[in-house]
């Protein structure tokens, strides 16, 4: 009964996280994003949790994570979710949330790469210079799901964040 109780609590804080996610990223933040500069960073060097990366005028900033996320539901065969909720932010207008998605990235394998799914509504155009919340989540391979070696990137090796810390 605690395992089941447990999962339920789980399942309730995700749903939490989604329709704050949801509700951010309906409408851009009042204030703007912070004058911060962008941390170096690439695949091989990525940026800690919590600190702003970017490449291209697309900037984003990982603020949670699960890994592996056992909650949305069933994976491809031999896969497993991880979602990645994050600030996100871009400095040219007629941008969309699709078309700034991360790619997430392996540093135990430098093949790997998943494309973005969301978990929200993305087709919005986002105003330059504010702050937007996202979750994204990716299929992965379960011999790649270790959140040491998951990295989100928004440029080909450039702008990386690791996943989790």
């Amino acid at each position: 009964m605690r395992s089941r109780s447990s999962a339920i609590l789980s399942a309730l804080a995700v749903s939490g996280l989604l329709l704050a996610g949801c509700a951010a990223e309906s409408s851009p933040s009042e204030t703007s994003a912070p004058d911060a500069a962008a941390v170096e960073s690439s695949v091989t060097e990525p940026a800690g949790v919590g600190e702003r990366v970017g490449a291209d005028g697309v900037l984003l900033e990982v603020w949670s994570a699960a890994v592996p996320d056992e909650t949305i539901g069933e994976a491809d065969p031999g896969k497993q979710w991880v979602t990645a909720n994050v600030a996100q932010w871009v400095t040219e207008e007629g941008v969309t949330g699709a078309e700034v998605a991360p790619v997430l990235r392996s540093t135990a394998d430098e093949s790997f790469s998943a494309e973005a799914e969301a978990r929200q509504n993305v087709d919005i155009e986002l105003a330059p210079n504010k702050s937007y919340t996202f979750v994204w989540s990716y299929q992965v391979p379960e011999d790649l799901v270790d959140p040491s070696t998951l990295v989100l990137c928004v440029g080909g090796d450039e702008g990386c964040s690791l996943l989790a810390e």
